[in-house]
């Protein structure tokens, strides 16, 4: 995109009731970064990114929230509450069928998102090697609709074997961003495990508190 504003990035968060957890918490040049909520789920994200690309022209993107954890043996050092960054997102429910008849549009060769993602994968902007820290390898999975129950987490595991957590606007933010040619990076607290409907097991508020911990370490940053 032409005429960024090498001053300006934006930290994104889908709702209200993220931003109210983290902004308290953030101390920031107000030159330099902005906070902008811009909707849940995948349709509002997307508009929402576009919308402030156009009007912002920020030189870098955030993407900051909640997400589902996937179980699996090999993630136990990440627990509900933590915040990781993101490397990659994919997106499921783009296709024909629910559950186990769910056929991805892909595999019915229909390729909509060859031009930008297609591997139907979207990697986000990296580290440097002297800043990244414990910043891991971890792809985000984006849904229309989160897993209700945990025959739905289990099937998305099956569909995708790499995929740590689950939301519902990082897909639609990174096509908007690289269609723009702007950088984004996606920091995510675990609330709850996938499949998980009952709120009393959640940890939103740890998981926010975890994620504002990320973005200021990585406001405060060296070069920032």
């Amino acid at each position: 995109m032409d005429g960024l504003n090498p001053l300006n990035g934006l930290i994104l968060v889908p709702t209200d009731a993220e931003r109210r957890l983290i902004e308290p918490s953030l101390q920031f040049d107000a030159d330099r970064w902005s906070i902008q909520t811009i909707g849940f789920g995948v349709i509002a994200a997307g508009i929402e990114t576009t919308r402030l690309l156009l009007s912002e022209r920020p030189s870098e993107i955030i993407l900051a929230g909640i997400a589902g954890l996937f179980a699996a043996p090999d993630r136990g050092a990440i627990q509900v509450g933590d915040a990781i960054w993101f490397d990659s997102v994919a997106i499921d429910g783009i296709g024909v069928g629910q559950g186990e008849r769910f056929v991805d549009a892909h595999d019915l060769g229909w390729d909509w998102s060859a031009e930008l993602a297609p591997t139907g994968v979207i990697d986000f902007a990296r580290f440097p090697e002297d800043q990244r820290g414990d910043h891991r390898s971890a792809r985000l999975l984006t849904v229309c609709a989160g897993s209700a129950n945990e025959d739905d987490a289990k099937l998305r595991r099956h569909r995708f074997p790499d995929a740590v957590g689950e939301d519902m606007e990082a897909f639609a933010v990174a096509y908007a961003c690289q269609r723009a040619g702007v950088p984004l990076r996606v920091v995510r607290g675990f609330s709850n495990h996938v499949g998980v409907r009952d709120k009393s097991q959640w940890k939103i508020a740890a998981a926010l508190a975890s994620v504002a911990t990320q973005l200021q370490h990585f406001i405060d940053r060296p070069n920032a």
